[in-house]
């Protein structure tokens, strides 16, 4: 494997592409001329081309020079950034705490979570990245964050999770529904109503239509649809119907502009929480979001707040 090159003389190098002078370049870099002229002479024998040529008493670049100024720019740039995002850590005086979430839940829960953490950890820098679909595992084996709030994933002996609240799926129709008028529906009158598809709940969605193969179902597809927002008001207008979790349709059932039809006799839930590298312990700023979650949870997550042989349970 090459070595790669020295970015010392890369510095060097481009600001000499610029000024065009061996002085002007050492004065601009605090060192002498025979530093930088030894610089570029190693660098050239390091690229095994020439890069530099002298016209008229001045440095000019040759053509392989100017395709190296290329990637030396974005390589100086890149360093500039890395410098910039480390001192920002250092200012804040704290670790950051990356966190990818499932966009729909987390638009919902979790964001109001963090002002309050934030408030209490103002030193802490978070990054949180929306996902529409996340695969929790996946995530936290490339290293590309640090928790991962999101329904339970599949087992994998690497990872913990800490189950926070259950929620389960239910038909959700406009209170003109004749569905909601009798209060109640059979699994197999589905289909005689349109459905409108959440494009956007990952797993969940796949357990909801093995759910429906199971018992034969299919159901009349008639939208699909990325935003909650708009599942919510296409289905309060329309004889539609859709099969989302209690989360997502919380505020309207409350105000009585949808209505919840159980999805038949046993529910069809699922467990929401964080997954984490199993073998590293949380850190105080990651415990204490978990905390902050589990207060603003309050009763409905109760029976799952258990650390120990329950959040084993969890997982299997």
């Amino acid at each position: 494997m090459e070595e790669p090159l020295d970015s010392r003389q890369l510095k060097a190098f481009a600001i000499l592409s610029k000024t065009g002078s061996y002085t002007e370049t050492a004065k601009q870099l605090f060192v002498t001329h025979s530093a930088i002229s030894h610089a570029m002479r190693a660098l050239e024998s390091d690229v095994g081309c020439r890069l530099l040529a002298n016209v008229n008493k001045k440095v000019m670049l040759t053509d392989a020079g100017e395709a190296l100024l290329k990637h030396a720019e974005q390589v100086l740039k890149e360093m500039s950034r890395a410098r910039t995002t480390l001192a920002a850590l250092n200012k804040w005086g704290s670790r950051r705490l990356r966190i990818i979430a499932e966009a729909p839940s987390a638009s919902h829960f979790l964001t109001r979570v963090l002002v309050e953490f934030h408030q209490k950890f103002p030193k802490v820098l978070v990054n949180l990245e929306l996902s529409n679909c996340c695969d929790a595992n996946a995530f936290l084996a490339a290293n590309r964050t640090d928790l991962i709030f999101s329904e339970k994933p599949l087992w994998d002996g690497r990872f913990e999770f800490f189950g926070l609240f259950n929620d389960i799926f239910q038909i959700i129709v406009s209170p003109k529904h004749r569905w909601a008028i009798q209060g109640a529906v059979a699994v197999s009158e589905l289909p005689t109503a349109p459905f409108v598809l959440h494009r956007n709940l990952g797993e969940a969605q796949k357990m909801v239509a093995e759910y429906l193969l199971n018992k034969n179902v299919v159901l009349n597809t008639a939208a699909e649809m990325d935003s909650l927002e708009a599942i919510r008001d296409f289905v309060r207008e329309t004889e539609a119907l859709a099969i989302l979790p209690t989360w997502a349709v919380k505020r309207e059932l409350q105000e009585g502009s949808l209505v919840a039809l159980p999805l038949g006799r046993k529910p069809l839930a699922q467990t929401w929480g964080f997954t984490h590298w199993r073998n590293r312990p949380l850190n105080h700023s990651e415990a204490s979001l978990l905390e902050l979650c589990r207060k603003a949870l309050g009763p409905i997550g109760e029976n799952i707040r258990g650390v120990g042989k329950e959040k084993e349970y969890l997982l299997r």
